[in-house]
């Protein structure tokens, strides 16, 4: 199957159902960069980037006190959410604010492979229980300069608006943030953590390489 086989909007819908009022925090923008984006054949049977340590580690930090946000590589993620709605009917929510660009430094074919193909392998779910997915790699300070000449920045930093402010997860009952992760946390994150710990409790688990 190639790129402009898909129905884009209706894997946006796909991907986007159930949400709730978490509906706002799902980016149209990876859907609508791929309209423009040259065709391909999309890669089937790709590695699957899931692990089922960091499965475990959601299934374990998951309880209806708690609001947590995984914070892993971009295709990590895509496979992690097909399995955590399929296997075990916990609603992923892919905050996911990519533009995607054949030069783009952050997402390449195999994650807009594994976008459409898992968002093809969807099941319909209605569950109280949610998790929110960021891609740890949507930005990286250490890359030199000589790699960014023929590349187009498409990297990006998550903002106040990007994330649950207190009120919200309080107004939905929950008393605290749970972040799993793995190696150090992006500035971005960070802040995001600063702003809401004074109101509600945050803990970071970090998951093993």
């Amino acid at each position: 199957m190639k790129l402009q086989d898909v129905d884009l909007r209706n894997l946006y819908r796909t991907w986007k159902s159930g949400l709730g009022p978490f509906q706002g925090f799902f980016r149209s923008t990876p859907f609508v960069s791929l309209q423009t984006y040259e065709n391909f054949e999309l890669k089937a049977g790709s590695e699957n980037k899931c692990r089922q340590d960091v499965v475990d580690k959601i299934k374990e930090n998951l309880d209806e006190n708690n609001f947590t946000i995984v914070d892993l590589p971009l295709n990590e993620i895509l496979d992690t959410a097909l399995v955590l709605n399929n296997k075990y009917s916990i609603k992923p929510i892919l905050n996911i604010n990519l533009l995607f660009h054949p030069f783009g430094i952050v997402g390449d074919r195999v994650g807009i492979s594994k976008l459409i193909n898992n968002g093809l392998k969807l099941n319909k779910v209605n569950s109280n229980k949610i998790v929110m997915l960021i891609p740890s790699n949507r930005y990286d300070n250490n890359l030199e300069v000589k790699y960014l000449e023929d590349k187009l920045n498409n990297q990006y930093g998550v903002g106040e608006d990007d994330l649950p402010y207190v009120n919200m997860l309080k107004e939905l009952k929950y008393n605290g943030v749970v972040i799993l992760t793995r190696g150090e946390l992006k500035e971005d994150l960070r802040a995001y953590i600063d702003s809401i710990s004074k109101d509600i409790k945050v803990e970071i688990i970090r998951v093993m390489l």
